[in-house]
């Protein structure tokens, strides 16, 4: 008797034969890593250097651009919607993704990804909102939604052990779309006006939807053939909708500060403190990469060892972020101090450095959260996640405007504190009393996905 929602017997047989072959060297997750996080701190380290330099030649121009990459993100988050991750933890007779699906949903994503920019375009030329830079903030948004494509294809790659493409493809994202506008940004410096960086940041957009292009390809030729129809965008939308509502509220809990602070304080002062932001989102973002690689490597132990090993590892993990972010924030701490005590700075940067300093914190119990975050998702416990991360996100909403009025630009710092040690107890809780309680059991969704426990 058929399961269901499972595909027909000869396309999920042929499909697990191409997923085996495409995977000959599956090699476990944690052998591969060392390449994988080297290439994510290259592509976490050019953005930043970009974002860096944006900020010195223009504090408004880095806040327009800052303005884009948040709205981008939330247009990358709306359409991605928790796919990726759900792509990430298929593991044995769930391993069913092909060529016709892999491009029925990234067709669907290309389209919803240009509707969205076209809407925000069309808002910008009609005179429904008009930022101050308005070139920096639309190919902010494009350069966000092309990496959350890419992303796509990342996932793929992963799930099918293909670690050095992955990697490849990150150092090359890292060049064509940070690294190249960065140098035509310091070539073509302009000072009366900023069409050198307009164009710079142009360049950096082609050259990533050129490569995303490329990467689509590449997984493509990987992929086994699908003689059916096949689930697709819409589908694949729905199965993760847990998973996507709990992206859309961590994408807002990240962004929309920036955009809050923006309509309440301007551009300027998303400048200074998205500068301070991304300085601490260098640790959120690879964090994010290392979720994806546990997420693979606890998926693949669900199907065998269980969930006692999956709480070792979670616990061990949690344990070694505790120790590299607290002294991480201690060294970065007393930096500031002696820094601020020996060199005369202006009070732009006295500002930005106190805000680090505070920043520092909610970034350390943020990265805490992560492990057990990953642990709840491979337990297939998205459900319980998501509710943690929209209530957090729905209570951010209220509370960083709140803040913003009475504090100013410590405002979203002081929110983002309180928000990130509340949510980091909750989960820390959850996933050890879940962990305890259940077993997991291959059993079957309406979805056809697998999931659920057995007592």
């Amino acid at each position: 008797m058929r399961r269901t929602g499972q595909a027909d017997i000869p396309e999920a047989a042929t499909a697990r034969e191409g997923v085996a072959e495409a995977g000959a060297s599956a090699i476990p997750v944690s052998r591969a890593a060392g390449p994988l996080i080297l290439s994510d701190v290259l592509l976490q380290g050019m953005r930043y250097l970009l974002l860096l330099y944006l900020g010195y030649r223009s504090l408004t121009y880095a806040g327009a651009f800052l303005l884009g990459s948040a709205l981008g993100a939330v247009l990358g988050g709306m359409v991605d919607f928790g796919i990726n991750q759900h792509w990430l933890r298929l593991t044995g007779p769930d391993m069913r993704l092909n060529q016709r699906i892999f491009s029925r949903v990234l067709r669907g994503k290309v389209l919803a990804c240009l509707g969205g920019l076209l809407c925000i375009g069309a808002g910008i030329a009609l005179g429904a909102w008009s930022p101050s830079m308005p070139m920096a903030m639309v190919v902010g948004t494009g350069l966000a939604a092309t990496q959350v494509l890419a992303e796509t294809c990342e996932a793929v790659g992963l799930l099918l052990h293909r670690y050095q493409m992955v990697a490849l493809f990150r150092v090359l994202t890292s060049v064509g779309m940070y690294g190249v506008p960065l140098v035509l940004a310091w070539t073509l410096q302009q000072e009366a006006n900023h069409a050198g960086l307009d164009l710079a940041l142009l360049a950096g957009l082609m050259i990533g939807v050129l490569l995303c292009g490329l990467y689509a390809w590449k997984m493509m030729a990987l992929l086994p053939g699908g003689t059916h129809g096949g689930r697709g965008y819409r589908r694949a939308w729905w199965e993760a909708r847990w998973l996507g509502l709990n992206q859309i509220a961590i994408v807002l809990d990240v962004r929309a500060p920036l955009l809050i602070l923006g309509f309440m304080l301007g551009a300027s002062a998303v400048g200074l403190y998205g500068l301070v932001q991304r300085t601490t989102a260098v640790v959120e973002l690879a964090w994010a990469s290392l979720s994806r690689l546990l997420l693979r490597s606890y998926a693949e132990m669900v199907g065998g060892k269980g969930s006692d090993q999956i709480k070792a590892r979670v616990r061990m993990a949690g344990l070694v972020t505790v120790a590299v972010m607290a002294i991480a924030s201690a060294s970065l701490w007393s930096a500031i101090i002696f820094y601020g005590r020996f060199a005369e700075v202006s009070t732009e940067t006295v500002v930005a450095l106190s805000l680090l300093q505070w920043a520092v914190v909610a970034i350390g119990f943020s990265s805490v959260k992560r492990p057990f975050v990953s642990g709840l998702i491979a337990l297939f416990q998205e459900r319980l996640v998501c509710r943690v991360n929209v209530t957090a996100a729905l209570i951010g909403l209220l509370l960083v405007p709140l803040c913003i009025r009475y504090w100013g630009i410590w405002g979203p710092v002081m929110a983002w504190i309180v928000l990130e040690v509340a949510a980091c107890l909750v989960l820390v809780l959850l996933f050890f009393y879940v962990s305890s309680q259940a077993r997991p059991a291959l059993v079957t969704r309406a979805s056809g996905g697998m999931g659920g426990y057995t007592k």
